[in-house]
């Protein structure tokens, strides 16, 4: 293993079993971490934190660098980060709780618990347009290969009081179930149909029916009760979303990219989906939701952040890996755009996490790579 970057070096966390132990090669972690280092040490992240595991035993958890800009304390595995869009596979599992308990049919238009979405474009749009990221509702900004994406506007509207109704307003993006568009703003949809649904916000009640029944204490949407010097940022910005975010917990858009959480629990997370919907003896979801949502629902044209893919695969709220060394349908995850990202191989029950604070844009060494190491890694 080389060196760490100068005057850093990785803090652990305590284990549950060694490398060898769950048959993973441990000179794969060695090079886990030469990948990590050396994006510290060229600057193109702030700090570097992971977690590693296989069927449930965590065999690696780790962080490296300064978790504020201004350095001095260091990243630490219990650091609380972002988890950006990785916060749409908990929206996924939490409307299909909802549909396990037959409060949501997949059946029924969006328009049936959300009359803002009667009109004659978005009549026949479902939740699974929506969980697919084919509802052809505004796409997110740059997503469409636009020139000079307009990210202010877009945001701004999520922000607005009528916003289900300037949504539903604006030109849809083609016939739901034909095209993948990524679309934070479908998310912010499914909130606010679990909000109608069970009565309450969207945040207090995926807390209380959805993270702490599956352990996830480290995994929350409000940070004002937490100390602030224990979460990540990269920016004065950032900052002031952490410190900011108290006061819009009422709200849907939380869905769609706003909770905090660390790499042990997003790997946990991941867990719940390798091992079918249930953790240490506590049912989430039924096996064969999980199964629905690890199952490809769609393959479309999609216009990618500058790429045209005329085969774009997806489940439910899950990225199945375009790996081709990867068995097809057996590695899922997600990636946000806090650089953490989130993957699991159903096959060999490996399960993976990290986050790397940055403000850069999307690096194929921020998700692709690490991946592509860590399943290497199986003996």
């Amino acid at each position: 293993m080389t060196d760490s970057p100068a005057g850093l070096s990785w803090i652990h966390a305590p284990l549950e079993a060694s490398p060898d132990e769950v048959g993973f090669d441990a000179t794969r972690l060695d090079r886990l971490e030469e990948i990590f280092e050396r994006l510290v040490s060229e600057g193109k992240v702030q700090a570097a934190a992971f977690c590693l595991a296989r069927h449930g035993r965590v065999f690696a958890d780790q962080a490296l660098g300064p978790r504020h800009p201004a350095g001095g304390a260091p990243m630490q595995p219990t650091t609380w980060r972002g988890m950006a869009s990785v916060t749409k596979v908990l929206t996924a599992i939490g409307v299909l709780k909802l549909v396990e308990d037959g409060r949501i049919l997949m059946e029924w238009p969006v328009a049936k618990v959300l009359p803002e979405f009667d009109t004659p474009e978005l009549r026949n749009l479902r939740l699974e347009h929506l969980l697919t990221h084919t509802s052809g509702l505004m796409p997110d900004p740059g997503s469409d290969g636009e020139a000079a994406p307009d990210f202010q506007a877009a945001w701004t509207l999520l922000q607005r009081e009528d916003w289900l109704h300037a949504l539903a307003a604006r030109p849809v993006h083609g016939t739901p179930g034909q095209t993948w568009r990524y679309s934070s703003a479908g998310f912010a949809v499914i909130g606010e149909m679990i909000a109608r649904t069970v009565g309450e916000p969207y945040a207090l009640w995926m807390e209380r029916e959805i993270l702490r029944p599956a352990g996830l204490h480290e995994t929350f949407f409000d940070p004002g009760s937490r100390p602030l010097d224990q979460f990540a940022w990269v920016s004065d910005f950032e900052r002031s979303m952490i410190e900011g975010r108290s006061s819009c917990l009422h709200h849907s858009r939380l869905a769609l990219g706003h909770a905090w959480s660390t790499c042990r629990d997003m790997n946990r997370l991941a867990r719940l989906l390798a091992e079918d919907g249930s953790l240490d003896g506590v049912r989430i979801l039924g096996r064969r939701t999980v199964e629905a949502i690890r199952r490809v629902h769609v393959n479309v044209p999609a216009p990618h952040w500058g790429d045209q893919f005329s085969d774009w695969r997806y489940g439910l709220g899950l990225e199945p890996a375009r790996h081709p060394l990867v068995q097809p349908g057996m590695v899922w995850g997600h990636e946000g755009a806090s650089r953490c990202a989130m993957w699991f191989d159903v096959g060999s029950g490996i399960t993976m996490a990290w986050t790397l604070p940055t403000s850069l844009d999307w690096d194929p060494d921020f998700g692709w790579t690490p991946r592509a190491v860590v399943l290497s890694g199986l003996i």
